[in-house]
């Protein structure tokens, strides 16, 4: 973190390539569909503010995007659609150098075991419904509150179910679980854990205040390994009683 505006400056570089604000954006489509054209012609058809033209054109041209002659109007053009392509391309490989390098700096110091707090029952909610929506394979819910986490996440619950996503549920008796999910019961439970596909996981207070989340494979496999002991012992008891 010591070199993080270094850094910082050097990534934002590459960035400033591919961002453009809509005054810029409208001005170069214009000139794409235009061909050559004077800035008070670019900013009729763009519909941007004619004071603001020159600088817009000036920043376009600096990245490369546009050319112009000199004159009087000026006049600026579109650069070829391929070789704008080449340099976005070449800018974007060496984004990803980057970042790729930044990576192996960080995996080669060891990468930190992350757990986000999240504060507000409102904003726990949201990230449940956030880890429910990235899952492809499966999800795994343990909640004293099954009611409550039904009503609240139900449309993310339904559309997992949609993907073919397995969702298995661990909550106490007598407490409906949504249809097509697996229910294992457990009347011992306290806190509210969602797991999706093993790498993201929450664990959240009773009262769903608060909440732990972490993306770091390593941390929620360890939570995943506990709820599905939870769903194993259950499982196993079952097969007692018959």
């Amino acid at each position: 973190m010591e070199d993080f505006e270094q850094e910082l400056a050097e990534i934002s570089k590459y960035f400033e390539k591919f961002a453009m604000t809509e005054y810029e954006l409208r001005a170069f489509l214009a000139l794409v569909l235009l061909g050559t054209s004077t800035p008070d012609n670019i900013a009729m058809n763009a519909k941007i503010p004619r004071t603001s033209t020159y600088k817009i054109l000036e920043r376009l041209e600096e990245r490369g995007l546009i050319t112009s002659l000199e004159g009087r109007p000026r006049v600026f053009k579109a650069r070829n659609v391929y070789e704008i392509r080449k340099s976005f391309s070449e800018n974007l490989d060496s984004l990803f150098e980057k970042l790729t390098e930044l990576s192996d700096t960080l995996t080669e110091r060891g990468q930190p075991q992350l757990i986000y707090t999240i504060y507000g029952k409102e904003r726990v909610i949201e990230k449940m419904k956030e880890v429910l929506n990235s899952a492809e394979k499966y999800a795994m819910i343990s909640t004293p509150k099954l009611r409550e986490i039904r009503q609240e996440l139900s449309k993310e619950i339904e559309s997992a179910l949609s993907r073919n996503v397995s969702i298995s549920i661990v909550a106490p008796d007598n407490q409906r679980a949504p249809p097509g999910t697996r229910i294992f019961r457990n009347n011992s439970l306290i806190a509210t854990d969602v797991v999706s596909d093993g790498v993201r996981a929450i664990i959240a207070s009773p009262d769903l205040s608060a909440c732990g989340f972490t993306d770091n494979p390593i941390l929620a496999e360890h939570l995943n390994s506990f709820v599905d002991i939870l769903t194993t012992r259950n499982s196993e008891g079952m097969k007692r009683l018959l």
